[in-house]
């Protein structure tokens, strides 16, 4: 049957999918799950329907399912008085090695290239302007993290305080990954001029795009639970 080896493509890729979920949910539910997508598969080749459609769909439903589950991992993980010291220490050590990198290497760098072409030396200092309001978004973004650990250790973490947290961290990564799109498009517009390869700038660019969505999305995925958490309170007291 010729659809038989692509049912097994798209069943090997949900499989890979499936992995990243947490280990007990993926221990609990994966078989079953990729169980039923086979059938889906199947019940759509026999429907002569194509299967690129329904991949897409569910691998979509499936990806927001395992972000939500991990970020409610990560929450009660922090919940735990001696994870928010280690994260403290962490999100510390970020900070520090970013300020670091502000500070010292990337203003040579971008003075050297600047001198190698004196003509479009603009074009340089106004990618350092951008780099620094990055900077500053992520500084901003820690330190709302960290305020987040303070609300847990105060026995604030459903709190509106932890809500308002959240927020300012999904909106500082969402600005974060549009100038990192706009970086991108940017330096491939130059490039198409310049005849320069930009490949190398467009993949870092493209690696911090997603990582700023990634965050944005876990932070999205606890707001929403912890706003649940205090609307469910507040019904229970009233």
């Amino acid at each position: 049957m010729a659809s038989e080896p692509l049912i097994r493509r798209y069943r090997n890729w949900y499989a890979k999918l499936l992995r990243l979920y947490p280990k007990p949910y993926r221990e609990r539910f994966g078989e079953a799950m990729e169980q039923t997508f086979n059938d889906l598969c199947r019940e759509r080749v026999k429907a002569g329907r194509g299967l690129f459609s329904l991949a897409l769909c569910v691998f979509v439903e499936t990806l927001a399912a395992i972000i939500r589950e991990n970020a409610t991992i990560v929450m009660r993980c922090i919940m735990n008085r001696g994870s928010t010291i280690f994260l403290r220490l962490v999100i510390s050590l970020i900070a520090i090695a970013a300020l670091a990198v502000c500070v010292f290497p990337l203003p040579r760098m971008i003075a050297q290239e600047a001198a190698k072409t004196p003509d479009t030396a603009w074009q340089i200092y106004l990618f350092l302007v951008g780099a620094y309001i990055q900077a500053a978004l992520f500084f901003f973004a820690l330190y709302q993290a960290f305020k987040l650990l303070s609300y847990i250790d105060g026995n604030k973490a459903f709190s509106e305080l932890s809500v308002r947290a959240l927020r300012h961290i999904k909106h500082s990564a969402l600005t974060i990954g549009l100038l990192m799109v706009a970086g991108i498009v940017w330096v491939m517009v130059l490039s198409a001029g310049t005849g320069d390869d930009s490949a190398g700038p467009v993949m870092m660019g493209l690696i911090g795009t997603f990582a700023s969505s990634v965050v944005a999305a876990v932070a999205a995925v606890l707001q929403t639970q912890v706003q649940k958490a205090i609307d469910t309170r507040k019904e229970g007291l009233s």
